[in-house]
């Protein structure tokens, strides 16, 4: 049978077909093994059937939409591989924070920044979650139906490189952390806001690199491609994730910087690696 599968379907099962292998020789429960296994064979087989059944324009809609919930599939079930944190990484991310910023970074970052811009950086971090689809509305308004593979691939790359890093390199997010303390001090609505989401979608665990600044920034520079004026837009806000993540300690500053370069990767690869 030969499969008629895009790129970034490509990239789907072969992420899902990783995490299956990795359900098989990294310690787990049962029923998290069982549920890995489910909704990796589930996703793939999903990819496969779509790719079979006769070209419809509704069918077409669902394959252009699909790769988000897939992209959200991917990054809960790395975080079933979790078991616990390694302090030795922990200390060194942290130490890397304390050089750039320098001692008493908390109290002289709050101390200076007005909580206007606090809390602008703390609303970007929160776009994130809608970045994606509304990143690919963009797109697709744009008139880029027939590059929505592209998109995608550039999206799933910059993500799921982030988030198949889990099961390896297992971290708390600097928040959580006795000197995790924020450092900006954004309106506290807003600062409860994000907390109130990440209780609900995160995973709860820190994902190194920054599955945050590595999305946003592929779909940035994806609309980028085909669109300057709405590409920059967007790009501006993945500056202010970015910025947000580590402002906000909800990532360590290198998980946020090496996330950057995963997005860029994702794009490159997407929109000008030969044959792309």
């Amino acid at each position: 049978m030969q499969l008629d599968l895009w790129t970034s379907e490509w990239v789907v099962c072969g992420f899902f077909a990783y995490l299956l292998v990795l359900s098989r020789v990294r310690p787990l429960a049962a029923a998290a093994r069982r549920r890995v296994v489910l909704v990796g064979l589930v996703c793939i087989s999903l990819v496969i059937v779509l790719s079979r059944l006769r070209p419809s324009p509704g069918l077409e809609v669902l394959r252009e939409w699909l790769p988000a919930v897939y992209l959200l599939q991917g990054y809960w079930l790395c975080g079933i591989f979790y078991r616990r944190p390694m302090p030795g990484i922990e200390r060194r991310l942290l130490a890397f924070d304390n050089w750039l910023f320098g001692p008493g970074a908390p109290g002289r970052f709050v101390a200076r920044t007005p909580r206007i811009v606090c809390s602008c950086f703390e609303l970007a971090y929160l776009l994130a979650y809608p970045l994606v689809p509304a990143g690919f509305a963009a797109f697709l308004a744009l008139g880029q139906h027939d590059r929505a593979d592209a998109f995608w691939t550039a999206a799933l790359i910059a993500s799921f490189g982030c988030y198949g890093m889990l099961p390896w390199i297992q971290t708390r997010p600097p928040r959580a952390l006795p000197m995790g303390a924020p450092l900006c001090v954004p309106h506290p609505i807003l600062r409860r806001l994000n907390g109130a989401v990440l209780r609900r979608l995160s995973v709860q665990v820190n994902t190194f690199p920054s599955g945050h600044a590595a999305t946003s920034v592929a779909v940035g520079l994806a609309v980028w491609s085909v669109s300057a004026p709405a590409g920059a837009a967007l790009l501006g806000v993945a500056a202010g994730i970015t910025i947000g993540t580590v402002l906000g300690r909800y990532h360590y500053a290198v998980d946020s910087l090496s996330g950057v370069l995963v997005g860029v990767l994702g794009w490159w690869v997407a929109f000008h690696a030969p044959g792309a």
